[in-house]
């Protein structure tokens, strides 16, 4: 079926491999060169002292949201305040989404709040389904659900394979965060 160049796309980004979340900026900023309008919501991301933090409030188009301070590390210790904010997180997401005054959704971490079970594929997936036509929907996160990938138009799966922190090599500012 070919289909019209305005039509948007389900975009995932996943895998152990670096670099989801960095594809999904990257996507971002070259949609915000052409002057569209970008909402990111972080789902699992405790933390506003990120590069991409400090950029994207100095860009117009890009609006960025976190609801909480649910953190990846955290994620096997997460209490009922943190998994209010990932809910709380989609709730954001679906009104941004029904409210059309963004042309690309970035749902950044979104696939790990699922493999935790903070939020149900099947609701994932109706939200897909049901997205305005000219939307874009961008998921970020490992372990994306194979019902997930299965409605997507672009899969891309980062693989590890090879990664500084096999080496002790901490995390580095403005390379990891």
């Amino acid at each position: 079926m070919i289909r019209n160049s305005n039509q948007g796309l389900i975009i995932v980004y996943t895998g152990e491999g670096k670099g989801k979340t960095t594809a999904a900026l990257g996507l971002a900023f070259r949609a915000a060169g052409w002057g569209e309008r970008i909402a990111i919501i972080q789902f699992i991301k405790g933390y506003k002292k990120t590069g991409e933090w400090q950029i994207v409030e100095r860009i117009e188009e890009i609006d960025i949201y976190q609801t909480g301070d649910v953190e990846i590390r955290a994620i096997g210790k997460l209490g009922e305040k943190d998994k209010k904010s990932v809910r709380d997180a989609l709730k954001l997401a679906k009104k941004i989404i029904k409210e059309q005054k963004h042309k690309i959704i970035i749902l950044d971490e979104i696939n790990n709040a699922l493999n935790y079970d903070l939020v149900e594929a099947g609701e994932i997936i109706k939200l897909l389904r049901e997205k305005p036509v000219e939307q874009t929907i961008v998921l970020t996160g490992r372990g994306a659900p194979k019902e997930v990938m299965e409605i997507a138009d672009l899969v891309t799966e980062m693989k590890n394979l090879r990664h500084p922190f096999d080496n002790g090599i901490p995390a580095k500012k403005g390379i990891d965060y």
